[in-house]
């Protein structure tokens, strides 16, 4: 059985309904996009906190599995550490009137965006990408997307007036980030399942405090524009990536062809060498 989520050269895709179809996922995407100041600042943030990307990933499950739960009617159950992360998100959750997708579709007739390894997913035939949101949900008969995020620092919608003042930046930084992925979502649900999204909500949980910011739906098309750029510079760094293996590939077979050359002539050398010394025939 073929997974439903894999990785090529380590950027994970997704297989899609159609069985020739996989796309890079919406997370891949923004990642092989970012700019380099932003992987510059990854990166030394990563060697300044080591274990620390695979501890907010640990802690971000724990969340996620705990609003699962909460949303099925099932006993929440999270470790200490991580409570403070949970306190307050299921005041959010209880605004909701229902719940039609929560990591994986919610209605049986939409179980054809699950594999049969059981990893759901949306897709866009159009651009070219999948992806699995966290949370549809409908509230007053309005569609609603949502993400759930677990972060040290709060978030925000604006961008800093301070240029020195980096907490900020990166929360403005990831709340674009986040709202680029929703927006991604948003087109995919409406290509897979054939709603269409009215607006969608970032919650956001700190050990502190926790946000919710509601993104309407002309935000989101701000935000969708910003994707679509985003697909077009994805599209265009693999093609260069693919030009640049092409070349390698020649140079290397040409590098073949030289030493191929050199060790034919040095043995061509060597006989014309030894057909000069050899001894005179005495008659």
């Amino acid at each position: 059985m073929p997974a439903t989520r894999f990785e090529i050269n380590g950027e994970r895709h997704y297989r899609t309904d159609k069985a020739d179809k996989a796309y890079p996922s919406v997370t891949t995407i923004l990642s092989k996009c970012a700019t380099e100041s932003s992987k510059k600042a990854l990166k030394n943030w990563i060697l300044k906190n080591p274990g620390g990307s695979a501890a907010a990933a640990k802690r971000g499950s724990a969340v996620h599995a705990a609003c699962e739960d909460y949303i099925r009617g099932k006993e929440i159950t999270i470790e200490s550490e991580y409570q403070p992360f949970w306190n307050g998100i299921s005041q959010h959750l209880d605004k909701y009137d229902s719940f039609i997708w929560s990591e994986m579709p919610l209605r049986p007739e939409w179980n054809y965006c699950t594999g049969e390894d059981g990893i759901s997913r949306v897709w866009s035939h159009k651009y070219g990408y999948c992806g699995c949101p966290d949370l549809v949900g409908i509230r007053n008969g309005t569609y609603i997307i949502a993400d759930f995020k677990t972060s040290n620092q709060p978030y925000s919608r604006y961008y800093p007036k301070a240029k020195d003042d980096r907490s900020k930046f990166t929360g403005w930084n990831k709340f674009n980030k986040c709202a680029m992925q929703l927006a991604a979502y948003a087109q995919a649900l409406d290509e897979t399942l054939g709603i269409h999204i009215d607006c969608a909500q970032i919650i956001v949980s700190t050990p502190e405090i926790d946000q919710s910011f509601i993104l309407t739906s002309e935000e989101l098309d701000r935000h969708r524009t910003k994707w679509l750029q985003k697909i077009r510079r994805y599209q265009e760094i693999k093609e260069e990536e693919e030009k640049a293996k092409h070349i390698l590939k020649e140079l290397k077979q040409e590098l073949e062809d030289s030493r191929d050359d050199l060790t034919s002539s040095d043995v061509s050398t060597k006989e014309t060498d030894k057909t000069n010394h050899c001894p005179a025939t005495v008659s």
